[in-house]
């Protein structure tokens, strides 16, 4: 079994379907995601106006239903994403600061 991708965590993901619920995505371990339609923009989008099969995009990690995974492209998901990475950066930079061997 594939690596679980993490919640919140960034990855690219190729889309390889249209469905009437959203987006199939392709991520880089192979699994194939959902991006839920109210989870491609932080409005409502038309599907004409979804990303194209064969589009790459950068997707964040939504977690699991059952064993599939669920998959944002909203960018007020990624910009969580992005500030959850940096807060852990400097959670972990700082905690090497700390320690008295640094």
């Amino acid at each position: 079994m594939p690596e679980q991708l993490r919640k919140w965590s960034l990855t690219s993901g190729i889309v390889v379907k249209h469905m009437h619920y959203g987006l199939r995505v392709q991520v880089p371990s192979g699994e194939i995601g959902v991006v839920d339609r109210v989870d491609i923009a932080d409005g409502y989008i038309e599907p004409a106006d979804w990303p194209t099969v064969g589009a790459v995009l950068t997707v964040v990690g939504g977690g699991y239903a059952g064993r599939q995974v669920r998959l944002s492209t909203r960018p007020c998901h990624l910009e969580e994403a992005r500030n959850r990475a940096a807060r852990g950066r400097q959670a972990a930079s700082g905690a090497k600061g700390d320690s008295p061997n640094s």
